[in-house]
């Protein structure tokens, strides 16, 4: 136990003061090459999605599986540094905050269309908002949505099955962000990769659903969560952005959501949001990083002194 709080430590620190990788663009060669298999492989089909899959996925797993034993056949301490280093090009928190607060600078100096651009960047998606409080609520709800797919699934997956769990997580996010739009070209290729992501992500993002909860407005999280949730298409996104925006009271839940032919929903904001709630919501994904790393520390503290025996 000490040994896992002392990975994620080390690996949290690195993002935090080397985000840069040392220049090492892991996800975006990873990126690269799934666009590769995708034009090779995309007929249409879901045998096609299933088979792209299994050669994107694979390979990487089988390595990440090997490399973990050897190292640790060889020396514990290379074994443990490698984990470090897997969690640390896994995780991406600091690039997140980085570029929500750029949205929200943009945002304040009445700069819109660089905001829709930064907010571009962090969801690697194109936004149809040209409105500041359009472009803020857009801010707001990706900042909910990769607080679990950049730090909360990672860590979930990592606690479960070590460099390999983590590697696989964030191996099907990428290939869900490039093949899970529901679009014609990505209908049937891209609903392996679709269903696969909702499977890894089901149980954080309600962790992550319930920390919104838990450190922002309980009981207007919890409400908004039961009656908003079922209102998405994709069922992680409803617990995450129900709760999230409930706890940060942009969501009047009272009122009836919007689909569009994407499965997109869009909900009327309690108030027309600002940069100040996309420093609010980064502000809230902060906050439940430290609540789980508080109860981390004292799961140590107590394995330590011998309450906690395994």
């Amino acid at each position: 136990m000490t040994t896992l709080l002392t990975i994620i430590l080390l690996a949290l620190a690195l993002d935090r003061w080397l985000p840069d990788r040392g220049g090492f663009r892991l996800w975006a060669w990873y990126s690269d090459w799934a666009e590769s298999i995708e034009e090779r492989f995309n007929g249409g089909m879901r045998s096609q999605g299933v088979a792209a899959l299994l050669l994107a996925v694979v390979p990487v797993g089988v390595v990440v599986l090997l490399a973990s034993y050897v190292l640790g056949q060889i020396a514990g301490v290379l074994a443990f540094g490698f984990a470090v280093v897997v969690l640390y090009f896994c995780v991406d928190l600091h690039r997140l905050g980085q570029l929500s607060q750029a949205v929200a600078a943009a945002l304040e100096a009445g700069n819109v269309p660089e905001a829709a651009a930064r907010l571009k960047e962090m969801t690697g998606k194109d936004t149809v908002e040209t409105t500041s409080a359009g472009v803020a609520h857009a801010t707001v709800e990706a900042v909910l949505r990769q607080c679990n797919m950049l730090a909360v699934a990672p860590l979930f997956w990592f606690l479960w099955l070590g460099p390999f769990g983590v590697m696989l997580q964030r191996m099907v996010a990428v290939l869900d962000r490039l093949w899970g739009n529901r679009t014609p070209q990505f209908a049937e290729f891209g609903w392996a990769a679709a269903r696969l992501d909702d499977l890894l992500n089901w149980v954080p993002a309600r962790i992550t659903a319930l920390s919104y909860a838990v450190m922002g407005s309980f009981e207007d999280a919890l409400h908004c969560w039961r009656k908003r949730a079922g209102m998405w298409s994709d069922i992680n996104s409803g617990p995450l952005l129900a709760s999230g925006l409930g706890a940060l009271h942009l969501d009047n839940c009272e009122d009836t959501a919007e689909q569009d032919a994407y499965g997109n929903t869009s909900i009327p904001p309690a108030a027309l949001p600002g940069a100040v709630d996309v420093r609010r919501a980064l502000a809230l994904v902060w906050r439940v990083m430290l609540f789980w790393l508080a109860i981390g520390i004292l799961m140590v503290g107590a394995h330590l002194a011998g309450f906690i025996t395994r």
